[in-house]
């Protein structure tokens, strides 16, 4: 047991950050809790970014203080990210999980990041764009620190007894992150694994193997080959975590354009129901551009490559949600179709 726990991360030490225009909020939070405000000046004439400044400023401050910034998690301004919150009753999980997604594509695009949290018979959302999300990302890996948790705090909590302050705030993302909780835009990409000290592991075992078989001239040959064959079976044994920090490392490929989504903020839970539906029957084929809503009609702009796949698309929409869908017009621009559907509701 005390070597699996070797090769786990340390959440000993959690720092929280929020950001509130011209001042840094930190918050660290180990068997008691530290805080710092800091002032913050942007340099517009900076080649680095604003969230790159940002982040250079958080790394000279925790190595000022000896802070450990191997967890961090970043508690967004409000209005930063797209939220919403809205009541489902009797909705199963796996219902809501994609009707939350479809509200995200709708608001951020399709490269949508997003979480949920739930409050009784109502759900809390958020949604950034995966570009905001790998910007915030790649920013703090710049300075060598770990990003664990992005989120704003929930309506809900703002509403709650507990003051609402930036030092709040910044608590609230590092127990996103002690707590193995949502709403956590990050949560996919966190790991109970120190890749670090996997990586040193098999390396030494590597080095002892090679030193080894150097030997193999003497008697200590086939002793060097069983440590051959035992780190060998150590990799195989590994090789999920190791594929786990290959994908945790790869370069994340250049977005494609976002198919940005449009429509009104007050989405009940009828219209959440429709946009489920339509994210159902919307494949591949066909790329989603925006959506309208008004009071009496939904209308839906996209392309495709062929009138077939238009075609198949108006027939999955009439037999999946109501009769009364209607292509408005069709025009050939780029070696693709563009379309407009009108559903009356």
């Amino acid at each position: 047991m005390w070597l699996i726990n070797f090769f786990r991360e340390n959440n000993s030490e959690i720092i929280g950050v929020h950001f509130d225009e011209d001042k840094i909020f930190l918050a660290r939070l180990t068997d008691t809790l530290e805080t710092a405000e800091i002032n913050f000046e942007l340099d517009v004439d900076s080649n680095a970014t604003a969230i790159e400044q940002l982040a250079k400023k958080i790394s000279e401050v925790c190595q000022k203080r000896g802070w450990k910034t191997a967890r961090m998690g970043l508690c967004l301004r409000e209005g930063e990210a797209a939220t919403f919150q809205t009541e489902f009753k009797n909705v199963p999980s796996d219902e809501i999980a994609e009707a939350v997604k479809i509200w995200a594509m709708a608001h951020v695009g399709n490269k949508a990041r997003y979480t949920s949290i739930k409050f009784g018979d109502e759900i809390w959302m958020e949604a950034l764009p995966e570009s905001s999300v790998e910007e915030y990302i790649s920013a703090w890996q710049k300075f060598s620190m770990k990003l664990c948790a992005l989120t704003e705090l929930p309506s809900a909590e703002i509403d709650s007894e507990r003051a609402v302050t930036p030092f709040n705030r910044a608590v609230f993302a590092a127990e996103i992150i002690r707590e193995k909780q949502t709403p956590n835009i990050l949560t996919p990409q966190f790991s109970v694994w120190n890749f670090k000290k996997i990586s040193k592991a098999v390396a030494a075992i590597f080095l002892a193997v090679i030193v080894g078989i150097s030997a193999k001239v003497s008697h200590d040959y086939f002793s060097a080959l069983a440590q051959l064959e035992s780190a060998q079976e150590y990799l195989n044994s590994q090789s999920e975590i190791l594929t786990l920090k290959e994908n945790l490392d790869a370069n994340i490929a250049e977005m494609k354009r976002l198919n940005n989504l449009s429509t009104v903020q007050n989405v009940n839970a009828e219209k959440f129901n429709l946009l489920l539906k339509i994210g159902k029957v919307t494949n591949e084929n066909i790329h989603l551009q925006k959506i309208r809503m008004s009071g009496n009609f939904l209308e839906i702009e996209g392309s495709a490559e062929t009138p077939d796949v238009i075609k198949n698309y108006l027939s999955r929409l009439k037999s999946s949600i109501m009769k009364n869908v209607k292509l408005e017009n069709s025009q050939i621009e780029d070696a693709e179709i563009n379309f407009s559907v009108r559903i009356n509701l």
